[in-house]
């Protein structure tokens, strides 16, 4: 990828002849949206995640919409969501009509929500809880997915970050909860630029998304080609969510790549890891289990001063980010909600100190040693 003015960029892609051949191949068949190399991804996703169906769509954001649609929320409904999140967890409950209720994640070293925190915002129109797996973080999971089964509730996985990573039992990240939406946006652990996909155990649930991903047609293009059908009906209103063929030959290359692309982060977690350590700065890493978790972000916890250690990163080309301003806090979900402002104390402390350092498989050794070198000159 051209880095522009960055000498070191946030993230970086490592394409190369396999993905080439992976668009031509696509062009070369003349048939560009949601067909063949959909329905293959789809089907080798779900062998690698374990489970019964995954529906590929157009973005992260339009597979958590398929989701929550899919599960049957309706207005006035609550569903509890962490506020560390991406606006994406939120809006499309917004647009729905459902009341968002917002949990604390459990400490500024544990950034997800949990069972303890769930637990005490459990009301009688509460009907599912999303557990956003932040940098991929699945050690809470079980206990939360316990806790919804006890109450009856539905438990959602936004795995947005979690592509790759494992389960404290071993199982691929993403396939514990009934319901999980991924995102294969550019940036990610299996990058194809824009799509996504919703996976689930429920077949009820993974035929509702099919059909509203289609604009809720009984037959597809595809089929109709294939002189499968030759007519359709309208049987619920839905959206233009479909999948591009593009996107979808991407992601068979870079599922191929998964593991090896996980791996290779984790060898410059480690790393970063090793130097923080060594320099003895006040920058501490948050952590994450370095056999298991997809590594998707390097984000570390900074004592003060955020703001002007970015910009002086910046001015050694050295890119950086947050992950992520609090939710709770956007002017359009306040006025969204009406609602004076939660109490989230881990929340508000980790979004003030979280700082998103450059990580990505292609980062050497001697990148790395100037992105601390920096940060220790900041500091010192």
């Amino acid at each position: 990828m051209n880095a522009g003015a960055w000498k070191i960029p946030l993230f970086d892609l490592d394409y190369g002849p396999e993905e080439e051949e992976a668009v031509r191949r696509v062009v070369r068949s003349g048939w560009l949206t949601q067909g063949p190399e959909t329905q293959a991804f789809e089907e080798e996703f779900a062998r690698y995640l374990g489970v019964p169906e995954v529906v590929m769509t157009s973005s992260g954001t339009t597979a958590l919409h398929l989701a929550y649609l899919a599960a049957g929320l309706k207005p006035g409904d609550e569903v509890i969501v962490p506020s560390l999140t991406f606006i994406a967890t939120v809006s499309p409950l917004l647009w729905m009509g459902v009341r968002v209720v917002f949990a604390d994640i459990l400490s500024v070293r544990q950034p997800v929500i949990g069972a303890e925190t769930v637990a005490p915002l459990i009301g009688p129109r509460t009907r599912a809880v999303v557990y956003v797996s932040y940098n991929g973080l699945q050690e809470p999971l079980p206990a939360l997915r316990d806790l919804c089964e006890e109450h009856g509730l539905l438990l959602i996985e936004d795995a947005a970050h979690a592509t790759g990573g494992r389960a404290p039992d071993g199982r691929p990240a993403g396939s514990l909860a009934p319901i999980a939406a991924f995102s294969f946006f550019a940036n990610k652990t299996l990058p194809v630029g824009e799509g996504g996909a919703l996976a689930t155990h429920l077949p009820e649930v993974a035929r509702q998304a099919r059909l509203l991903r289609s604009h809720g047609m009984t037959s597809l293009s595809w089929d109709r080609y294939r002189r499968r059908s030759l007519t359709y009906d309208v049987v619920r209103l839905g959206f233009n969510y479909r999948a591009s063929e593009l996107a979808a030959a991407l992601a068979r290359v870079r599922l191929r790549k998964l593991t090896v692309e996980v791996a290779q982060r984790r060898e410059r977690v480690a790393r970063y890891r090793r130097l923080l350590a060594q320099a003895g700065m006040p920058v501490e890493p948050v952590p994450a289990p370095l056999e298991t978790g997809s590594h998707y972000i390097f984000p570390v916890l900074v004592p003060q001063d955020r703001e002007g250690l970015m910009q002086h990163l910046k001015n050694q080309g050295i890119q950086t980010s947050v992950h992520y301003p609090p939710v709770h806090r956007f002017r359009a979900v306040r006025e969204a909600l009406g609602d004076a402002l939660p109490s989230l104390p881990h929340t508000e402390e980790f979004s003030r100190r979280e700082l998103t350092l450059p990580l990505y498989s292609r980062l050497s050794p001697g990148q790395m040693d100037q992105v601390v070198e920096a940060i220790h000159a900041f500091f010192a």
